[in-house]
């Protein structure tokens, strides 16, 4: 079954297991479109709650972590694609060969209090004996 939102479009076997069910289709090609689970839940009279859900079953179909890496990888499975301009399809394309991916976002460490201290005490230090 061929289903269309927008610029993407995904295919769904009606065999179970194999691929994404028609729900997760129709939610991952609206989020893949720019749409927020609130407004998806909003246009197919679901809860956000039950689209939440269905997404989560989508990325662990998927092995993903978030919404840009479920759409990547679905894409190069060719569950979902991109009906729209070819420049967004070589950018997804680039994405998935270079590894873009959720658990490749590193947040750099904080500093704790005692280093913050430390560093403000060796700074004063620094400075009194000039």
């Amino acid at each position: 079954m061929e289903i269309s939102f927008g610029d993407w479009a995904a295919t769904v076997e009606p065999m179970r297991g194999a691929g994404l069910t028609e729900m997760e289709a129709n939610y991952l090609i609206r989020v893949a479109n720019g749409m927020t689970q609130k407004e998806v839940a909003r246009e197919l009279g679901r809860s956000q709650e039950t689209v939440k859900k269905g997404l989560q079953r989508a990325y662990q179909r998927l092995g993903a972590g978030g919404a840009i890496t479920a759409v990547t990888k679905a894409q190069a499975k060719g569950w979902i694609r991109y009906a729209g301009k070819a420049a967004m399809c070589a950018l997804l394309s680039i994405a998935m060969l270079t590894g873009a991916d959720d658990a490749q976002r590193h947040r750099q460490p904080t500093r704790t209090r005692q280093q913050v201290s430390a560093s403000r005490t060796l700074a004063s230090r620094d400075i009194g004996s000039v």
